[in-house]
C-alpha cells in the first residue's frame, strides 16, 4: 500500500463514524499501541460501539509531527475472521462497512505496519458492533379472546406465563385490534401490512390471496432477511373458494366445485412457499407442507405426515427455523391452530386443568397453556443462540372468540358448536362482529433494550401497525412504507403515542361497517341500525349516543365513506344475514 505521512491529531478529530439515523458515537476507545524503530509511537481509535452495515472512517494516529518519518500500511484485519474490505478514503483516513452481525458483538481491528527500516509492528483498536437489522417473529393465534392472557388480569384460570413474561418486559397495547373479526381476512391483512379489502379479501369467502399481493414475505426478502411461515395459512384455495372459481373456470358448473380435484401445481401457486416465505412447516394438524424437517433438516418441499399433537408440532417447526437460521436476519410467522375448533388437548396439558366448571372452557385452557409453552420455547432457542435482544417478537390473535351467544357447553366431538371455550370478557360481542368482542385481542410487543419494558399503552393501535414498525426498523425505505396501512407504534427514544389516537381505524365485514377514531367508535349494521359509542365506558344499547351526538357521528361516517371508496369491492351492504340479525337482537337490541 501506499507510504502515508502521519501527523499527531487530536483524538477526536481522527475519527468519525457515519451511521443510519442514530448516534454517531463520537466517544473513542483506543486498544494498543505500536512504535517503529525511531521510538515513533502510532495508534488507531474506534468509537465505543457502532452498528452493522454502517461506513466507519479510521485514522491512524502517530506521536511524531516529524514530516520525514513515514511507514507503510501493508494490511488490516478484524478479529471476525472474514477479510476486511478497507479502502483509502485520503491520505489520512481509510473507511470500511462495519460487517454485520446478529448479536452484540465484540470487535478487533488491527492494522499491520512497515517502517522505513524493514521493521513491521501492528497496532489494534476494540470497540462493539451492533447488530442494525432484528429479527422479528410473529406469533398469530386463532379465536383467542381478549381476557385469555394472564397479563390482561381480566380471569383468574387463564396459566400463560411466557407470554405475560412478554408483556412484563415489552408493551401491552390494551386497545389492540385486528383488521376483520373472521380468520382469513384478518391473516391477509397479517401477512401484506395492508387492510385486506384493498385486494378483494374481504371475508372466507374470497381465497385463494391474490398472487399478485405483496407479501411481508416477500418484503422481508428484498430487505436481506430469511422468511419462514409454520402453521395456518387460510390463505390458499379451499372450500370456500368458490367466487375465484367462478372467476378461474367459468365454463364448469359451480356444482363441480371441489379443490381436492384440482392440479397440484395450481394449488401451490397460493401457498406461502410461492408467496415469499423461504421456509415452511404450514398446515393445521398431521400434514404439513414442509421444506425441513424437525431435526433441522432441509428437505424438498413437498407434503409430510406428522401425527403429533398440532400445537406442539408449530412450536417446534418454530425453535427448528430459529436453530437453522439464527446467524441471518429473519422473519417468522408462528400461526397455533388454537384455540380454534376442533378442542384438542394432550393429557398432560388437560391434567393442569382438572377443576373447570365447563369442559369447552377447561380444553381452551388447555390449548392456550399449549400455545404459551410453544412461545417459552421460542424464547429460549433466541436465548440459546444469544439473539432475544435482537428480535422483535409480536402476540397477537387472529379475532375474537366464538361464544355462540350463551357459551354452550356442548360435547368436545361437536365441532361446530360456535363456542370453543376462550372469552372476549369484558367485551361486548364476538367472533364476526365489529363490536369490540370481535375485534380488540390480545396484543403485546416484545423488544428488549429497544422498548422500555412494563409499559401499557392505551391508545388504540391495530395489527397492521406491528408490521409497519417491523420493516421500518428492519431498514425499508419510505417508499416501501408509503404502501403499506400501518403507523410506527414502537415506543423507542422520542416517541410521541398522542398521535395514534388522531388516526382513525377503519373495518368492514359482511354487512357491517365501522370507524374509531381516538375514544370514539361508529358502528353501522346494514342499513338501518347506526351506534356510536365512546369507549371509556362499554359498548351496549343504552350508550349509543347516535342521537345525542350528530356532528361527531356524521365525522366518523364521512371518514368511513372516504376509506371504502378506496377498497376493490363495494358492497351494498343494507340487509343483514341470519347470523347477524341473531347478534343484533342479543346484544344491541334493548
Amino acid at each position: 500500500m501506499d507510504a502515508i505521512k502521519l501527523w499527531g491529531l487530536s483524538f477526536l478529530a481522527l475519527l468519525c463514524v457515519c451511521s443510519c439515523g442514530g448516534d454517531s458515537h463520537s466517544s473513542s476507545q483506543s486498544a494498543s499501541s505500536g512504535k517503529n524503530q525511531t521510538g515513533n509511537i502510532y495508534s488507531i481509535a474506534l468509537p465505543k460501539e457502532f452498528t452493522s452495515d454502517v461506513k466507519v472512517f479510521v485514522t491512524l494516529n502517530s506521536s511524531q509531527t516529524s514530516s520525514d518519518q513515514s511507514v507503510t500500511l501493508e494490511s488490516w484485519s478484524s478479529s471476525l475472521g472474514a477479510p476486511l474490505d478497507v479502502s483509502k478514503t485520503s491520505d489520512k483516513t481509510f473507511s470500511f462497512i462495519a460487517p454485520q452481525v446478529r448479536k452484540r458483538t465484540p470487535f478487533t481491528i488491527t492494522a499491520r505496519l512497515v517502517d522505513e527500516s524493514g521493521s513491521k509492528f501492528s497496532v489494534s483498536a476494540q470497540s462493539l458492533i451492533i447488530p442494525s437489522k432484528p429479527n422479528f417473529i410473529v406469533i398469530f393465534t386463532d379465536d383467542q379472546g381478549y381476557a385469555d392472557v394472564g397479563a390482561h388480569n381480566i380471569v383468574n384460570d387463564i396459566e400463560t406465563p411466557n407470554i405475560d413474561k412478554l408483556a412484563a418486559n415489552g408493551v401491552l397495547f390494551s386497545n389492540g385490534y385486528i383488521t376483520a373479526p373472521q380468520c382469513t381476512p384478518s391473516r391477509a391483512g397479517m401477512i401484506t401490512g395492508m387492510y385486506q379489502q384493498r385486494f378483494g379479501v374481504d371475508d372466507n369467502r374470497y381465497t385463494p390471496i391474490p398472487k399478485d399481493v405483496v407479501t411481508m414475505g416477500d418484503r422481508f426478502s428484498d430487505l436481506g432477511y430469511t422468511t419462514g411461515l409454520v402453521g395456518k395459512w387460510h390463505l390458499e384455495i379451499d372450500q370456500n373458494s368458490k367466487p375465484w372459481f367462478r372467476e378461474n373456470f367459468p365454463d364448469t358448473p359451480i356444482e363441480d366445485f371441489n379443490p381436492g380435484k384440482l392440479p397440484s401445481s395450481l394449488k401451490e401457486q397460493y401457498y406461502p412457499s410461492s408467496l415469499g416465505y423461504r421456509y415452511n412447516y404450514f398446515g393445521y394438524a398431521n400434514r404439513y407442507w414442509a421444506n425441513y424437517d424437525l431435526h433441522g433438516n432441509t428437505t424438498e418441499l413437498g407434503w409430510v405426515n406428522n401425527s403429533d399433537y398440532r400445537l406442539d408440532v408449530i412450536s417446534d417447526a418454530a425453535s427448528q427455523f430459529i436453530d437453522i437460521n439464527h446467524n441471518e436476519p429473519f422473519y417468522l410467522h408462528v400461526a397455533h391452530y388454537a384455540p380454534h375448533v376442533p378442542l384438542e388437548a394432550t393429557e398432560d396439558y388437560l391434567s393442569l386443568f382438572p377443576q373447570q366448571t365447563s369442559n369447552r372452557r377447561r380444553y381452551a385452557l388447555a390449548m392456550m397453556y399449549a400455545v404459551d409453552s410453544g412461545v417459552g420455547k421460542i424464547v429460549s432457542k433466541l436465548e440459546e443462540h444469544g439473539i432475544l435482544d435482537n428480535t422483535i417478537i409480536a402476540f397477537i390473535s387472529d379475532n375474537g372468540a366464538p361464544i355462540g351467544l350463551d357459551f354452550t357447553d356442548a360435547p368436545i366431538s361437536e365441532k361446530k358448536e360456535a363456542w370453543n371455550g376462550s372469552l372476549n370478557t369484558p367485551l361486548l360481542g364476538e367472533k364476526g362482529m365489529l363490536t369490540d368482542g370481535g375485534i380488540k385481542v390480545p396484543f403485546i410487543v416484545h423488544w428488549p433494550d429497544k422498548l422500555q419494558n412494563n409499559t401499557v399503552i392505551e391508545e388504540p393501535v391495530i395489527s397492521l401497525d406491528v408490521l409497519y414498525s417491523a420493516i421500518k426498523v428492519a431498514g425499508a425505505t419510505e417508499d416501501i412504507l408509503s404502501e403499506l396501512d400501518g403507523v410506527d407504534i414502537f415506543p423507542t427514544e422520542g416517541f410521541n403515542k398522542n398521535y395514534l389516537s388522531e388516526r382513525p381505524l377503519f373495518w368492514r365485514f359482511w354487512n357491517q361497517s365501522a370507524v374509531r377514531l381516538g375514544n370514539y367508535k361508529y358502528l353501522r349494521m346494514g342499513s338501518d341500525y347506526e351506534f356510536l359509542f365512546e369507549l371509556s365506558s362499554e359498548e351496549s344499547s343504552t350508550n349509543n349516543l347516535i342521537s345525542d351526538m350528530p356532528e361527531k357521528a356524521q365525522e366518523l361516517r364521512g371518514l368511513y365513506e372516504k376509506w371504502n371508496a378506496e377498497m376493490l369491492r363495494q358492497p351494498q351492504q343494507d340487509s343483514l344475514n341470519s347470523q347477524e340479525r341473531d347478534w343484533l337482537s342479543f346484544y344491541l337490541t334493548p
